[in-house]
């Protein structure tokens, strides 16, 4: 009897074992299965969308010839604040180096004001345009890196909006306005230099601040305009930008 009961006890030790084990197994395949599983690796690609608010002017020449004629009261123009934005990316070329491409809006602003007591004539003029900015930038840092840029930005004229205030005849202002798109040369192209920070808030997100600077190389008239107009603009390049 004791010979039986020993047997009984063996064959419940060896399966209890074997089953520990194949518990134990189970348990240590699927921790493996776990650990493996594969990670993207990001590719030094960042998408970016920024805003651009900025002081816009202009240097303003008679075109000297046949079309040609005074500037008269544009003289006294003065600048205006307005502001574009641009989505693009940034890709790495180098170490230090990014190459940026992108797509945008942008416009520059002029106005004028005569106002008196008896009289008004008020207006502002607003240059609008499809942008292609293209720079090379130099940047170092992790978290928090130093960006500083240089390129050119061609742009697709679009229209020049004129928008004209003076006093009607019972003396109470009246606004018009018009839409211009003959005279100007539909081609331009700005130089751009740009200097900032990048913060990387985590690995999928960050944050630019740039200050900007832009002075377009072509005039916005075309050959048979009286003036030869050439834009400039200073102001800031804020956004977010996101890592593939």
């Amino acid at each position: 009897m004791k010979k039986y009961l020993t047997v009984l006890f063996l064959i419940f030790g060896i399966f209890g074992n074997a089953q520990i084990v194949s518990n134990e197994t189970k348990e240590e395949e699927t921790q493996i299965v776990k650990k493996e599983k594969p990670t993207k690796p990001k590719q030094g690609t960042e998408i970016y969308f920024g805003v651009s608010p900025a002081y816009t002017f202009r240097t303003l020449e008679v075109n000297e010839g046949l079309f040609g004629k005074s500037i008269g009261h544009r003289a006294d123009e003065s600048g205006e604040w307005t502001a574009g934005f641009n989505l693009g990316a940034r890709t790495k070329i180098h170490d230090f180096l990014k190459l940026e491409i992108g797509v945008g809006y942008a416009s520059n602003k002029e106005s004028f004001d005569y106002t008196k007591t008896d009289s008004v004539y008020r207006y502002n003029n607003t240059y609008r345009h499809i942008s292609f900015p293209i720079r090379i930038a130099y940047t170092f840092g992790e978290d928090i890196s130093f960006y500083g840029g240089l390129g050119i930005i061609p742009k697709a004229f679009l229209s020049m909006k004129h928008e004209e205030t003076v006093l009607d005849p019972f003396g109470k202002e009246q606004t018009s306005t018009t839409t211009e798109r003959d005279k100007f040369n539909m081609f331009l192209i700005d130089a751009v230099a740009t200097l900032g920070t990048q913060v990387k808030l985590n690995k999928h997100y960050g944050l630019f601040l740039m200050v900007e600077g832009r002075r377009q190389l072509t005039n916005n008239f075309n050959a048979q305009s009286p003036y030869i107009r050439k834009a400039f603009a200073l102001g800031f390049n804020i956004g977010v930008e996101v890592y593939l």
